[in-house]
């Protein structure tokens, strides 16, 4: 069986958005508006619903259409500077690293040519911390943010923020069975070739991850996997029930790597200690944070900061929680799964 893996990745675009045309015609009404009413736009949903997907594809098309520029921002873990910096790269300029703080709005506008879209890309911890309404105040520039939880995102953004983003909310749920059924035969269609996986297979793959496009999708090219591991000319329903765990696994792997360095010492003190209590978290936290951050460009966060940070892990299903005696106690999915070395030997030899 020939696996096209890179069909099956989570930056190949579709051919097309299957099942979300109102959802793009709706940022598409709102990037018309923005022109005018200086609107931001909030796209929300849980985590593999394809949030990312629409946001570039309609702004990739949009572009093409109406001349304007545009560039996407995985904002995860970075200061207001970074954004800045990284978004005044996009627009063309490549000298802004070294410019100070308080010079970085001034390059942007300096940067853009007419109208400029920031695509704000794992937005949730720009909540509160000025970035997106200095981002806005500068003349050509409108912004879209991707969060997982607004009306969380929108109680701790700032109340200029708020009133930018009112009425610019999309928001994106979870498909329905054969919604990403359908989906899921377009990936087999162009990476596995025709009739090599059945519809009624699509279907019970598309139930048991509940929707989330990430998961099926993972859960498909896995199955193939298994199936060409196994010399078998088609998937059959045994490849389909093995290639559950083969793709959460690679999920929790990419979810992992893609996380900054907070999240990182979050989760190896709840991975090394085994379990630990929300009290106890923070107080191991506290105990070790002048060893860990020591010679970093990074400070120690707060206790709501990471809060927030422990809201990423259980969304990325990098850790669980249950509650005892009305304490939240935290667990790593995976114990096995370590973060990058660096951060791994650093926590441990805080703990011991």
């Amino acid at each position: 069986m020939n696996v096209r893996q890179q069909v099956f990745d989570d930056e190949a675009f579709p051919p097309d958005l299957r099942h979300r045309e109102s959802q793009i015609q709706q940022v598409i009404r709102l990037l018309h508006r923005a022109r005018e009413k200086r609107q931001g736009v909030l796209i929300t949903g849980p985590s593999g619903v394809g949030k990312t997907v629409l946001g570039r594809m309609v702004l990739t098309q949009y572009a093409r259409e109406h001349g304007l520029g545009w560039t996407w921002i995985q904002t995860l873990g970075l200061t207001t500077g970074d954004v800045f910096r990284k978004a005044i790269r996009g627009a063309g300029d490549t000298v802004a690293d070294n410019a100070p703080n308080a010079e970085l709005p001034r390059r942007l506008r300096n940067a853009i040519d007419g109208r400029h879209v920031l695509l704000l890309d794992e937005g949730d911890d720009l909540a509160g911390t000025g970035t997106v309404g200095k981002l806005a105040s500068v003349p050509g520039v409108e912004v879209i943010i991707i969060v997982h939880n607004p009306d969380d995102w929108l109680a701790r953004a700032e109340s200029s923020v708020r009133q930018r983003l009112h009425g610019g909310r999309v928001s994106l749920s979870r498909y329905g069975v054969d919604e990403l059924a359908d989906i899921l035969a377009d990936r087999a269609r162009v990476g596995l070739g025709d009739d090599v996986v059945s519809r009624r297979q699509l279907e019970t793959i598309a139930d048991d991850v509940a929707g989330v496009a990430r998961d099926g999708i993972q859960t498909l090219r896995a199955a193939a996997e298994l199936a060409d591991e196994r010399d078998h000319s088609r998937i059959r329903d045994g490849d389909v029930d093995d290639a559950y765990e083969r793709a959460r696994s690679r999920i929790r792997e990419a979810n992992l790597s893609s996380l900054p360095f907070h999240h990182l010492v979050l989760y190896e003190l709840i991975r090394e200690a085994g379990e630990l209590t929300g009290r106890q978290l923070h107080a191991r936290y506290e105990e070790v944070e002048e060893h860990v951050y020591a010679n970093r460009q990074w400070m120690p966060i707060g206790r709501r900061d990471r809060r927030n940070k422990l809201d990423k892990l259980l969304e990325y299903d990098l850790i669980e929680r249950y509650q005892v005696d009305h304490r939240w106690v935290y667990s790593a999915v995976t114990p096995s799964l370590k973060s990058n070395r660096s951060i791994t030997e650093t926590v441990t030899a805080a703990t011991t």
